[in-house]
């Protein structure tokens, strides 16, 4: 091996060894690392479950991980001091050969211990058995490395966002407990037993944190999620539920007028009416007071905590207020009708005196006997609705015929 690559290879060495040593001693003032070893005055913590299947292994190897370390040292070691040993210019070959074959050669011996025991023969560690080069041993060290790392990092993170995660969950599993919506008794019975998980969970999170966050993310958060979801639905519907039958109290208020209304337009079309033929009456007011029945049996199942089977209800009641208030208003509006045209014929008749007057013609003998019978039958009572519209459309003809004779 030329001496130039010597040099730089032993180079290369220094600054890997410098590195991982660094590295090393980072990661063993590390506080999760102390705690789950024992060392720099940390309590050692016995790891349990699934933490320590995944990360026990790692943090066992870290000893034969230092122990590697020192042999790597030893052997670089020695080609720096079989270096400093070479002539300057010749008689160097032989050791020369011998650097080489620490750097490039299986020069290291790893501990027959260390060695598992399907990969070792009959004579391992008799002869270069069990010898691996300097490379091949940097690269199992730092995997090593990186899963021991990797381990660590993953116990510090479970532990750190355990302690949000349980104390978030006990502040939410209070929530529940004092919250304006009142639990069922399955929702009770359930609340306590995540709550009993919970404890259960809080006392392994020391030993088995990543078991303890697999438990909390598949079973108890989902758990306190869907008991959130469930009373924040119910509490919705319960104020959907509250605002419908304060709006179905106030339409049934408004209903009971519309039957007044109507009542009252039927009445009074009895009374001043004849002649417009059939005129529908008003429902009777047990219809009315199905409804409000109705409406007083919904509002005591939702005093009682029924609030879906209210909610149907509610439904189908209000499809049944709309259809007596479309039937209310027909009726209102088929009673009003000839009250309304009653109405219109006597400012018709005034209207047309009025032209009559203005193209004088209102002393004509047929027109003021029309407009007799017209005004005497608008201010009779009951007004035949039938008779005094024909007077007034007789009327409203003569007079176009007097007035275009007029003008002519």
């Amino acid at each position: 091996m030329p001496l130039a690559d010597i040099d730089k290879a032993l180079a290369q060495w220094e600054s890997r060894l410098s590195s991982a040593a660094h590295n090393l001693f980072d990661l063993q003032a590390d506080p999760t690392y102390q705690c789950l070893t024992g060392t720099g005055g940390a309590p050692l913590t016995k790891l349990s479950g699934v933490t320590q299947s995944k990360v026990g292994p790692a943090i066992e190897n870290i000893g034969t991980l230092f122990q590697c370390f020192d042999l790597l040292r030893c052997t670089i070691d020695r080609a720096v001091q079989l270096r400093r040993g070479l002539p300057s210019m010749f008689g160097g070959e032989q050791k020369e050969r011998e650097i080489g074959q620490l750097l490039s050669g299986k020069s290291v011996r790893v501990p027959t211990d260390q060695i598992p025991i399907a990969k070792r023969s009959l004579l391992t560690g008799a002869d270069d058995q069990g010898c691996i080069s300097p490379d091949e041993l940097l690269k199992s060290m730092v995997k090593a490395f990186e899963t021991a790392r990797d381990g660590v990092m993953a116990v510090d993170k479970a532990w750190r966002e355990l302690s949000v995660t349980l104390g978030n969950a006990t502040r939410q599993i209070a929530a529940l407990r004092a919250g304006p919506e009142k639990l069922e008794d399955a929702e009770i019975r359930e609340l306590d037993g995540v709550e009993h998980s919970l404890s259960l969970r809080r006392a392994q999170v020391q030993s088995d944190p990543l078991g303890t966050t697999l438990d909390v993310d598949a079973v108890l958060r989902p758990m306190l999620d869907r008991l959130t979801a469930a009373l924040e639905e119910r509490a919705r519907l319960r104020a959907q539920t509250e605002a419908a039958l304060a709006a179905a109290h106030l339409n049934f208020e408004q209903l009971r007028d519309l039957h007044r209304e109507a009542s009252g337009a039927w009445t009074e079309a009895q009374e001043k009416i004849s002649g417009a033929g059939e005129l529908p009456p008003p429902p009777p007011e047990t219809r009315l007071e199905s409804l409000g029945e109705w409406l007083d049996r919904l509002q005591e199942k939702y005093s009682g905590g029924m609030l879906r089977p209210v909610s149907v209800g509610l439904q189908n009641w209000n499809s049944a207020a709309r259809d007596c208030v479309c039937d209310l208003q027909k009726i209102r509006d088929a009673n009003c009708a000839p009250l309304e045209l009653r109405n219109e014929l006597r400012g018709r008749i005034n209207a047309l005196k009025a032209k009559a007057q203005a193209y004088r013609v209102e002393e004509d003998a047929n027109l003021r006997e029309l407009a007799s019978v017209a005004e005497t039958l608008l201010y009779t009572r009951p007004t035949p609705i039938d008779r005094a519209c024909d007077a007034v459309t007789r009327y409203q003809v003569l007079l176009q015929e007097r007035t275009v004779a007029k003008r002519g």
